[in-house]
């Protein structure tokens, strides 16, 4: 009820959303963690970063500073949060900021950097004092939000009938065997708008690359794993080394998860406990940035993480939209 009502003094502009001089593209969802919303920014990110100068700004969830804060690609995770600093690793180019005042935010990114042409909230629908111009939800296949409820019954952060305010709808983590008419069903029940385009997206896994130097490596089928995860949801991950036949022994913590040296201890504790001759850690792109600080407890060990690219079925009108938003704003 609560929530309804304040989506309702926002729709009937009783609160002011506040809308910004230049493109602005919200990346977001009605349900909490683990639909895939970073991996998307980033993919985002990459497709303007070549024709436009783009700045990202997130909550940083988790991270210990207040206010707005400048991320760096040398920054401490626990100052900008794990997703940020991975976003900023990933696209260096890129302005990458923090502040839980999205419109503070995005006006301190403005002044200082006034070249900025495209601003990209990672995790913002929910942050309506700032109108986006294209405002983007992403739900996963395996928790699709037409068929959730919301908390504590089930994931949503709002009601269902909420995601009328977004232009694109993207289902996430979709199985790869899916026919065209299975994938049209998909987006056929999401009951969209006129306004409203839906789209379909899964999840690669690409080669593992050293967390320490970023190096890929050759042979990854010869090894052992032992896996760490930070994150909501690890089941896939999982079934994806399984399916490839791969030794996997789980360590898993709880989402955005800081890691201590105990931590640390305790995973080595484990992976020295694997009596393969080939074996290494694990884990996460997100993960990672919070595992790198740790690289002297690590000497001597096989430390991996395992980037993740979304695939679209419909890549180009999905790029297609995106750039003519910016385009035409």
């Amino acid at each position: 009820m609560i929530i309804s009502a304040r989506n309702t003094l926002f729709n009937y502009g009783i609160l002011e959303s506040k809308l910004i001089s230049i493109p602005t593209i919200c990346i977001g969802n009605l349900s909490i963690g683990g639909n895939g919303k970073t991996p998307l920014t980033n993919y985002i990110a990459k497709i303007l970063s070549k024709n436009y100068n783009v700045a990202i700004l997130s909550r940083g969830y988790g991270r210990l500073s207040k206010g707005f804060y400048l991320v760096n690609t040398n920054s401490d995770p626990l100052n900008t949060g794990d997703e940020p600093l991975q976003l900023k690793i990933s696209n260096p180019d890129c302005i990458v900021a923090v502040n839980s005042n999205r419109h503070e935010g995005i006006l301190k990114i403005m002044h200082k950097y006034p070249q900025t042409q495209v601003i990209l909230m990672d995790d913002g629908f929910q942050h309506r004092w700032v109108r986006a111009g294209l405002n983007i939800i992403i739900s996963t296949y395996q928790n699709l939000y037409t068929k959730d409820n919301l908390l504590p019954l089930g994931t949503l952060r709002e009601p269902k009938k909420e995601a009328k305010r977004a232009e694109i709808i993207i289902v996430s983590k979709t199985p790869y065997n899916l026919n065209q008419d299975q994938k049209s069903n998909i987006i056929k029940n999401l009951k969209l708008n006129k306004n409203q385009t839906g789209y379909i997206s899964s999840i690669k896994y690409n080669k593992y690359k050293c967390v320490f130097n970023n190096t890929e490596l050759k042979n990854e089928e010869d090894y052992s794993v032992t896996l760490i995860t930070g994150i909501v949801n690890h089941n896939l991950l999982v079934e994806h080394l399984k399916k490839l036949d791969r030794k996997v022994n789980l360590i898993k913590y709880s989402d955005h998860h800081n890691y201590t040296s105990k931590d640390i201890n305790d995973i080595l504790l484990t992976y020295k406990k694997d009596k393969n001759t080939k074996k290494l850690i694990l884990t996460t792109e997100k993960d990672a940035t919070k595992i790198r600080k740790f690289d002297m407890k690590f000497r001597g060990v096989k430390v991996y993480f395992i980037p993740i690219e979304i695939i679209f079925s419909n890549k180009k009108i999905f790029e297609k939209q995106i750039l003519e938003y910016v385009k035409e704003n």
